[in-house]
């Protein structure tokens, strides 16, 4: 017997370790292989007369190349030839190529839609609306602001779902889709009627709403760049399944029945996840104060999201060859976009970027400049507009100690900016429709207050106390 160490390229995720292991077990000689696919290496034990040849043809038509490691050898002796570095390279090559396409694609469908104003997101929650109005904001809600943070984390459990169980037919690879969105409908129509019953008791703080959002938004950076596969030490960051078990499921049928149960507990975590549409809809929900029209909102609204977030399952569920592989690098490049896209925001909830950004407004010596807001009758008024994402004007000078009477025009707010959160104080308004919101509060102490939209995409805006 002896032992062969090679180095292996060409691996994409953890299951090519498995595939691997299992292509050069077959081969007559064989007695064990152990495949790491973090240091990019092979170590085959076998009988003397298996050749290095052998092997290398055995994994010619899977897609990836085999050259061994000599202990002792010079640089040049231990790298591949001429040739398979040639196609290594130009491989590497193809797989960039295929990366900025998609992000100048992306790019230019972000201007194209921006300049052609195409979705509708001046859509608002209003008192007294219909179900079927509620199911028309889900449809909008799904392919506008939801699709930043409940889209790119179906892609991103998809991907891996798809990574880890390879050898499942195209109507399996679509289970956690729908196991996704059962969850999301489910837990949607429960904790919208238990809002609607029990109050306020189901909503989250800023800080933890903008943690959860940091945290989501780092796994869907993670998971794209692994996707990616060019940056082959960042498989060392993920839990993956022992290999024997990897095994046992490649040798019992077409691979037993995967479990998709993390799917579902997803689609369920989702209505804690910002969402402007959702937000607005929760607090919509906890003014009518009843279980029965809370649970039917969120369910109405669920079903809206339904079909834009099962063509996206359908579309990477069934798709083969090139197309496949096309989709899945569009995949991942926009699930590391949308994952960048909603740190900004998740910061902005936490509060852990009020400094910087107001320091920054007020060039850095704590004095802004504007005049302190009008008192009347013993409250000091302060009047904004919201229109689109944008507060007009967004900084204010008040004094401590002074009850604030605040008034708000958000008939032209959209997407998350119907919600008005001022986090410091413990106030989160949606925004009326048809008149002014009028909020009341008294800051205690001087400082620097900051308010944005829910999901931290509008604004921010600062109150100066002093």
């Amino acid at each position: 017997m002896k032992t062969i160490i090679a180095s292996v390229k060409g691996m994409t995720c953890t299951s090519c370790e498995v595939l691997i292991e299992r292509k050069l077990k077959n081969v007559p000689g064989v007695e064990q292989v152990k495949v790491s696919r973090a240091k990019e290496e092979a170590e085959i034990t076998c009988d003397e007369k298996v050749t290095l040849e052998q092997l290398q043809y055995v994994l010619k038509d899977k897609g990836y190349a085999l050259y061994e490691k000599k202990s002792g050898s010079s640089a040049s002796e231990n790298s591949p030839s001429a040739s398979l570095s040639s196609a290594l390279f130009l491989r590497d090559k193809e797989r960039w190529s295929e990366i900025g396409a998609v992000v100048v694609i992306l790019i230019g469908a972000f201007i194209l839609l921006k300049q052609l104003d195409l979705l509708p997101k001046n859509i608002g929650v209003t008192d007294g609306m219909s179900y079927g109005f509620v199911f028309l904001i889900g449809l909008v809600a799904a392919a506008s602001t939801c699709l930043a943070v409940a889209g790119g984390l179906l892609l991103s459990i998809s991907a891996k779902y798809q990574e880890k169980y390879p050898h499942l037919s195209r109507r399996e690879k679509f289970i956690p889709h729908i196991s996704f969105n059962a969850g999301r409908i489910l837990s949607y129509t429960i904790l919208g009627g238990a809002i609607g019953w029990i109050g306020s008791a189901l909503t989250l703080s800023g800080t933890i709403t903008g943690t959860i959002t940091i945290v989501a938004s780092v796994f869907m950076i993670l998971i794209g760049l692994q996707l990616l596969g060019v940056f082959p030490w960042l498989q060392r960051f993920q839990l993956k399944m022992p290999k024997f078990l990897a095994h046992k499921m490649y040798d019992a049928s077409s691979a037993g029945k995967p479990s998709s149960r993390a799917s579902f507990l997803f689609g369920a975590a989702t209505f804690f996840l910002p969402c402007g549409f959702t937000q607005a809809l929760q607090l919509y929900v906890l003014g009518k104060g009843d279980a029965v029209t809370g649970a039917l909102t969120m369910l109405a609204f669920s079903l809206g999201t339904l079909p834009s977030l099962l063509s996206i399952g359908a579309f990477s569920s069934f798709a083969k060859g090139k197309a496949l592989r096309y989709f899945t690098t569009f995949s991942a490049v926009l699930v590391i976009v949308l994952g960048v896209y909603n740190i900004p925001s998740g910061l902005t909830l936490t509060g852990a970027n009020t400094f910087f950004l107001s320091s920054a407004a007020d060039g850095g010596d704590g004095s802004t400049g504007i005049a302190p807001s009008p008192i009347a009758e013993g409250k000091q008024i302060v009047n904004m507009k919201v229109d689109g994402l944008d507060y007009s004007p967004s900084r204010f000078t008040v004094k401590a100690g002074v009850p604030i009477e605040w008034h708000v025009d958000g008939r032209g707010a959209q997407g998350c900016a119907q919600i008005l959160s001022l986090r410091q104080m413990g106030i989160t308004e949606r925004l009326s429709r048809d008149k002014d919101t009028i909020i009341t509060f008294t800051p205690e102490k001087s400082g620097t207050l900051q308010f944005s939209c829910g999901m931290g995409m509008a604004g921010p805006g600062f109150f100066d106390v002093i």
